[in-house]
């Protein structure tokens, strides 16, 4: 989901962020320039019967979890379908269409929904800071992308063919979509530090207010800053998401993911979830947003025992994938 007052439409049309820079301003300006598309609602492209939407905002030279949204001529999500995925380098002009394709790597993507896992209600009642209650609904079993690793070795320009098979009838075919890839990392890039946080706690904020806006808010997660986790050399996830202002309907079942695995990591890792606003009317950002410098919510990241960023995670993600990172880094 873009960081956003309006984001739910919004995608990356093939147009990765560039980095931010500047003041708190000029970053929140980058944030809103981005986009993880809502792949519950999405933006309708023109043509085809099948629509990719690129869910990643940011691409990057190096390993990257790269991620994208399949619809149908109604702007439906296709899930659970037999996915590859061709890359392509691109010279030439790419808007035009006669783009020079040099064939790269390919990789078969696999459909990752977090609601899946969860187990939320279809639609749940919050309370926001200002008392107001609102209805907010968790992604369906259809929500989520499909997911690949891969490694572009030069940024630039460049392309990806989907092949889409076994999704039943009228959702099988090819297509294609270009994207960029950046020379550096807009969020921490990975094996370097990870921001030292001051985060909010629940000392700051005993009625849970603005640390907890999900339908049932807890101190769990929220007794420690991401400073005082790295200062104690313990490995950590870090979940920034907003279930009570979430658009893509991904921000509740993420944190309800986090609250099915901490047990498992209990005194072998820490868990802190972080909100996206300090003042929601506003929408003014958590100093930790600006710090991480992201342009989309929800995020994961897992930071090992010295500090470092070793696997990050944005948009829809789910336990096997946050218990197989957990798994290096804290055993």
């Amino acid at each position: 989901m873009l960081i956003s007052a309006a984001c739910g439409s919004a995608t990356n049309s093939g147009k990765n962020a560039q980095p931010g820079g500047g003041g708190a301003s000029t970053r929140a300006a980058a944030t809103q320039a981005a986009a993880t598309p809502d792949l519950s609602e999405a933006a309708c492209p023109p043509g085809g019967t099948l629509r990719p939407v690129i869910a990643s905002s940011e691409l990057v030279t190096g390993p990257n979890r790269f991620t994208m949204g399949i619809l149908d001529q109604h702007c439906s999500p296709i899930p659970d379908a037999k996915v590859h995925l061709k890359f392509f380098e691109l010279a030439g002009p790419v808007q035009g269409n006669q783009a020079q394709a040099t064939p790269r790597f390919e990789a078969d993507a696999t459909f990752r929904s977090p609601g899946r896992e969860a187990g939320l209600p279809a639609v749940e009642t919050v309370i926001r800071p200002d008392g107001t209650r609102i209805s907010v609904a968790s992604g369906g079993d259809d929500v989520g992308v499909y997911e690949a690793q891969v490694t572009f070795d030069k940024a630039g320009d460049w392309g990806v063919e989907v092949d889409v098979t076994g999704a039943g009838a009228g959702h099988s075919g090819a297509v294609r979509t270009p994207f960029k890839v950046l020379a550096q990392s807009t969020t921490p890039a990975l094996g370097a530090p990870a921001p030292r946080s001051q985060n909010m706690t629940v000392k700051d904020d005993p009625q849970f207010k603005l640390i907890d806006t999900s339908a049932h808010p807890s101190a769990d997660m929220h007794t420690e800053t991401v400073a005082e986790a790295i200062a104690q050399h313990h490995p950590t996830l870090v979940l920034f998401a907003t279930p009570g202002y979430c658009t893509s309907r991904l921000c509740g079942p993420e944190l309800e993911l986090a609250r099915k695995l901490e047990p498992k990591y209990q005194g072998k890792a820490d868990f802190i979830h972080i909100e996206i606003y300090k003042n929601p009317a506003t929408k003014e950002l958590m100093p930790a947003v600006e710090e991480w410098r992201l342009q989309s919510e929800p995020w994961f990241f897992i930071v090992d025992k010295d500090g470092n960023v070793a696997a990050k995670f944005e948009g829809p993600t789910t336990l096997e994938e946050l218990d197989a990172a957990l798994q290096k880094v804290a055993g």
